[in-house]
């Protein structure tokens, strides 16, 4: 046999050979979010004809790359046609029904300034925004807003907005301004060389550089949040000052790390608390580890969809959620430990039919200016049909519940809005100050006119409210005066925080208010002229949460867990004539479970300087009820517990931490004062019964003003209400809005009022806070 002078394998090639085989063993094992990234890059465009030829042919190259050009199916996933948005509005934990898309939104960090800094997380099942992969390719989180303006220029010029839950909004150059088909309260400019969007409703404003990357955003009231980027463009830091704040204060600021593959792994909040996040082989994100040591994990387990999220397991290693989804990735069932929760569903052309316990029915869906909407479905109890508009507004709706009819003016802003129901009928008019904000000059509600007049920053210097004779609203502006007139008059300063504010009714002065923020841009002093009521002073954490309030011979201190829940709330009274000269300390100790609810609440008093004795859960609740209504005392009354009843902590009922901002949101501003008394309680104290003025209250640390939101569900009307209050202390949802199918919410609406008028009312002080938290709680917790 001829040798051909191969005889061994020398060491050398050998260990040549083991390197070779270890490299390519990393190569294909390479990550799939570094590969959607690497796709990003090729140039081609998700749903075209030629995506999957140009990403193979135009990915760069190079060894590390290889896995990524030839994994095929991930780039037909990535180049699949995103579908359009679903405006309808999401079921069960959510879904959206007509695209049948799974949606998650998890709160990570929330200060507490008056307008909240926050970290937050979303999940969209099949994301819009497949270049966002800090956080894997279907997570991501709120400071990931963008836009996309490689269309910003030629005949038919676009620009789209990926809002913070991922959502797309596309923009039109239209006559010279960018709009959006339907009204979305968003408006879009050019600064400079980049870009700005204003929420019109919180007047917020968000500034992009001209590539459309996020750069910082302001608030109405100074507070200004700065994006800092390292030199691979990862988003390392977001830091928020004050309006003239001096330079010596240390920023609020949450911190972000990156792994070696370019995911986030580690937040550090203002605090210091580390909020860690996992990933499994596939770039899911898979576990949150919260700064107290507890985990919440996310399941993947779906061999079709390696990246569809298909379980949620909890802090206390209990599987809360699960999802199937069908070959086209849409999910068909949502299953709970409670089965009563659980909901199916089934998709046809233009409709989904959904089953589950307590919603069944079909809902109808359109494409309509670029977006799936919500025109009409059916129950055994009947049907309800919707007319939208070519931009998508809601014109008409008729249910089986009642009807309601909405205009809008030539800006697509609403200008009226006319419900009917078994209990009556209800409209709302509104007539702007302006042709491009959201600031009304006149509203009209039932049995009541409201005027506004603003400064040149749009912030209300006058406001006037009076009575009228028009009990449904019908007569609009044309309603008959009666009974009381009261009027507001306030002064700012130039970062447009609130100053004064004068009140009177009937022309008599009733509140004279003066107010002093701190360093922070939070309120520090309010003091009240006329009954010389005075908030002399706020301590807050390195996260800005309070405290410490004090004044008018109180005190009261709040103390935080790593994950900012109240664990300890103390409020001191002196001896005064109001208090029968009885000096008292209360004390109130909260313990919370893994998966962060209320494990138990106990308290004690000590009166005048002696033994702290503990008190029952109802005198407690007695104490809290009066400061978060702003009573003076807040300690019950001498030997009498009074007629207040309220929820106990037990198997079937929730206890809420105290809420630490009530007792000032109630006494010292305006908000509640002039608008949600007024659609939470009658003027003799009872609870408002059927439908209410759909308007939502913005500018809450100033003299507010309401926004009128036509209603898109059965649920809108609570959100839009309830958005906005008291969302530091977590006990009101972020106004994330739920299908029904039924009247089971409207049921669930009136349960929930029979409920808390038994166990809230009266309300001390008569200002109805414990009333309106305990039905927003009732109707959140009762998946409406």
């Amino acid at each position: 046999m001829k040798n051909y002078g191969i005889t061994e394998w020398p060491v050398g090639i050998v260990v040549r050979l083991l390197a070779a085989f270890l490299l390519l063993t990393v190569t294909f094992g390479a990550n799939a979010v570094d590969c959607l990234t690497l796709y990003a890059q090729s140039g081609a465009t998700p749903g075209s004809k030629t995506c999957r030829l140009d990403v193979v042919g135009n990915t760069p190259g190079g060894m590390g790359n290889y896995a990524c050009i030839n994994d095929l199916a991930l780039i037909d996933q990535w180049c699949a046609a995103p579908a359009e948005p679903d405006e309808s509005c999401p079921v069960a934990d959510p879904v959206y029904p007509a695209n049948g898309k799974v949606s998650l939104v998890e709160n990570d960090f929330r200060s507490g300034d008056a307008v909240p800094l926050t970290f937050t997380r979303s999940y969209l099942s099949s994301p819009f925004l497949k270049s966002a992969t800090a956080m894997g390719p279907v997570w991501l989180n709120n400071w990931q807003r963008q836009l996309n303006v490689a269309g910003a220029t030629g005949s038919a010029s676009k620009i789209v907005a990926y809002r913070a839950n991922g959502q797309p909004l596309t923009f039109q150059l239209i006559g010279g301004q960018w709009s959006t088909g339907a009204f979305s309260g968003l408006a879009l400019a050019q600064a400079g060389a980049g870009w700005a969007l204003k929420d019109l409703t919180t007047d917020t404003t968000e500034f992009y550089s001209a590539q459309g990357v996020l750069l910082s955003e302001t608030t109405h009231t100074g507070f200004t949040r700065t994006l800092t980027y390292d030199g691979a463009g990862r988003l390392t830091a977001i830091e928020q000052r004050a309006a003239g704040a001096a330079t010596r204060y240390a920023l609020l600021a949450i911190r972000l790390e990156y792994d070696t593959q370019g995911r986030l792994y580690r937040m550090t909040d203002p605090s210091g608390g580390l909020t860690q996040y996992g990933y499994d082989a596939n770039g899911n994100l898979v576990t949150a580890t919260w700064p107290d040591g507890y985990i919440r994990r996310y399941v993947y387990d779906d061999p079709r969809f390696r990246n569809a999220l298909t379980g949620v397991i909890d802090e206390t290693g209990v599987r809360i959620a699960t999802w199937v989804y069908d070959a086209m990735g849409r999910a068909v069932s949502v299953t709970h430990p409670d089965v009563t929760r659980n909901v199916q569903f089934g998709y046809g052309n233009g409709s989904t039919t959904i089953t589950g316990a307590d919603m069944s029915g079909t809902i109808r869906f359109a494409s309509i200016a670029g977006m799936l909407r919500l025109t009409g479905g059916s129950t055994a109890e009947g049907s309800e049909n919707r007319t939208l508009d070519a931009h998508g507004n809601l014109l008409q709706k008729a249910a089986p519940d009642g009807t309601a009819a909405y205009t809008y003016d030539t800006t697509g802003r609403p200008v009226r809005a006319a419900v009917s129901s078994a209990s009556g009928a209800v409209v709302t008019s509104v007539r702007y100050a302006d042709t491009t904000t959201l600031h009304p000059s006149l509203v009209a509600t039932p049995g009541k006119m409201r005027a506004f007049v603003y400064d040149v920053n749009g912030n209300v210097t006058g406001y006037s409210e009076y009575d009228t004779s028009d009990s449904t609203g019908a007569n609009g502006f044309d309603a008959t005066a009666t009974g009381i007139k009261l009027t507001v008059g306030a002064v700012y300063d130039a970062d447009n925080r609130l100053k004064q504010a004068t009140a009177y009714v009937n022309g008599v002065k009733t509140e004279d208010w003066l107010y002093r923020t701190d360093e922070t841009g939070n309120l520090q002093i309010a003091q009240e002229l006329v009954s010389h009521w005075l908030l002399g002073g706020f301590d807050r954490d390195t996260s800005n949460r309070v405290t410490r309030v004090t004044g008018n011979s109180r005190e009261a201190r709040f103390t935080y867990d790593k994950r900012g829940r109240i664990t300890r709330f103390t409020y001191s009274e002196d001896a005064t004539v109001l208090t029968a000269g009885l000096k008292r300390f209360l004390t109130v100790d909260y313990s919370y479970t893994p998966d962060g609810r209320v494990a138990s609440r106990t308290g004690n008093v000590a009166r005048n300087g002696g033994t702290a004795e503990p008190i029952s859960s109802e005198e407690i609740d007695q104490w809290i009820g009066n400061y978060e209504n702003g009573v003076d005392p807040v300690g019950p009354t001498v030997n009498r517990l009074g007629s207040l009843r309220s929820v106990k902590a037990s198997a079937t009922a929730t206890v809420s931490p105290v809420c630490a901002e009530c007792y000032v949101f109630t006494k010292a501003k305006l908000a509640w004062k002039l608008f949600y008394r007024g659609l939470t309680l009658t003027q003799t104290g009872q609870p408002m019964q059927g439908d209410v003025p759909e308007l939502q209250i913005a500018a809450q640390e100033q003299v507010p003003f309401p926004v009128l939101m036509p209603e898109q569900s059965g649920q809108s009307k609570r959100a839009v209400l309830y958005a906005q209050v008291f969302q530091s202390n977590g006990d009101s949802d972020p106004g994330f809005v739920k299908c029904t199918l039924s009247k089971r919410c409207a049921r669930v609406y009136q349960k929930c009022i029979d409920y808390c008028t038994e166990t809230k009312l009266p309300t001390p002080g008569g200002t109805g806070i414990p009333f309106f938290r305990c039905k927003n709680k009732c109707i959140e917790d009762n998946g409406c």
